[in-house]
């Protein structure tokens, strides 16, 4: 069988050290060791600092599984709730602040891999 499950006990987003002063955790589910084009996993993000992602060298889509996340780009501001899905293309010099006041859980797609790109 060529498809894989990925059991939902074997999902678990860990913290990450590149961004020392946020409270974020991910874990990529999808990515090049699956041969996949694409990366895809799952983010928690705690009330903390906000964490700011470029998108110089990939395009997102984000499906907001719990909670809140406030994005902010250049100032303005856009709230994800539970069930919303936020698209960010690839631009050079697109900068978006994540952030939040409690707590938000997203599965994300990035095109193509993201931990290639500078962040």
């Amino acid at each position: 069988m060529r498809l894989r499950l990925f059991p939902a006990d074997s999902i678990t987003p860990a913290p990450q050290d590149r961004w020392p002063d946020s409270d974020l955790h991910l874990i990529d589910i999808v990515d090049r060791t699956q041969h996949a084009p694409f990366c895809a996993g799952v983010c928690e993000l705690r009330a903390s600092t906000p964490v700011c992602f470029h998108y110089d060298d990939e395009a997102v889509v984000c499906y907001l599984l719990e909670g809140e996340i406030t994005l902010t780009e250049n100032g303005e501001e856009c709230t994800v709730r539970r069930g919303d899905t936020v698209f960010i293309p690839k631009e050079e010099g697109l900068a978006v602040f994540w952030s939040t006041s409690s707590y938000g859980r997203f599965f994300y797609v990035t095109y193509p891999h993201w931990r290639s790109s500078r962040m």
